[in-house]
């Protein structure tokens, strides 16, 4: 009779090892199937919305960024409503903040009618820029506090119902009388802006919102002295030419945008150590 033939003793350590380790790859791929995706951070609000509307002589063009598409076709359908054909470009960006003035502006809009006005709104401030007659910015102002209370309100919208104020802006100029040119018209001008001084924002060639009504007060002396007026503007900041010309700049661009022909104005930087603009004939 044989003896019964005995299995080498290794087989089993193999096999034990051989589950072991299929086991363990089922177990990563079970634990890499059921891992959930990583989910995207949401986007942090950065900035505030803004709208830019400008009425041209009743061609009305607007831009601005906006958080949301669903806040672009508001604001679209709001001046659609409004003006009829628009043209412009509204920016989506996750990075703008909710626009606080978007319920309210299907109703501003309604007011703002006025060739050669513009409005600006940003976050929690509205500025009205361009021309706009007094009665015209007493209008508008008195819709901005109704649909938009606690707000700031800039550029045009300052001085309005201010009598004290107002005469100190306009004093001079408003007893200019139509049809004044040449050195009277320069001498009002240089006390208008002396008295006073156009003001920029600190280190910039941006014109001061609270010096806008001024500088529209001017453009309708400017424009009333008649066609052949020529005035060379010279910018404040002397101690920085380069500065000095860029702010003589925005002044010539602000009598632009209240209607003074382009042709009738030059700019320089200021000579001397003058902090006031100057108005020269040329």
């Amino acid at each position: 009779m044989k003896p019964a033939r005995a299995f080498p003793v290794l087989f089993l350590p193999v096999v034990l090892i051989a589950g072991v380790a299929a086991l363990s790859a089922c177990n990563r791929d079970t634990a890499t199937t059921q891992a959930p995706p990583p989910t995207a951070a949401a986007p942090v609000a950065q900035f505030d919305a803004t709208l830019n509307v400008v009425n041209n002589n009743g061609t009305v063009r607007y831009d601005g960024v906006v958080g949301t598409d669903a806040a672009r076709q508001s604001v679209e359908t709001a001046l659609r409503r409004a003006y009829g054909r628009v043209s412009g470009d509204l920016k989506v960006d996750p990075g703008a903040r909710p626009a606080p003035w978007q319920d309210g502006l299907p109703e501003f809009l309604k007011t703002f009618n006025q060739p050669g006005a513009a409005v600006s709104f940003e976050g929690r401030r509205i500025e009205l820029h361009g021309h706009a007659s007094e009665d015209d910015r007493k209008a508008l102002l008195a819709r901005a506090e109704l649909l938009y209370p606690g707000y700031a309100y800039t550029g045009l919208f300052q001085g309005v119902g201010d009598d004290a104020q107002g005469e100190a802006v306009s004093a001079v100029l408003a007893a200019v009388k139509p049809g004044t040119s040449g050195a009277p018209l320069v001498k009002a001008l240089n006390e208008a802006v002396t008295q006073t001084p156009i003001r920029f924002e600190p280190g910039s060639a941006r014109v001061a919102p609270d010096s806008l009504a001024l500088l529209s007060k001017a453009a309708q002396v400017i424009q009333a002295s008649g066609d052949a007026t020529r005035l060379q503007i010279a910018g404040p900041a002397a101690d920085d030419p380069s500065l000095a010309q860029q702010r003589a700049e925005a002044i010539k661009v602000q009598l632009i945008v209240n209607g003074v022909s382009p042709a009738a104005l030059e700019t320089t930087a200021q000579a001397g150590n003058g902090e006031a603009a100057a108005f020269r004939l040329l």
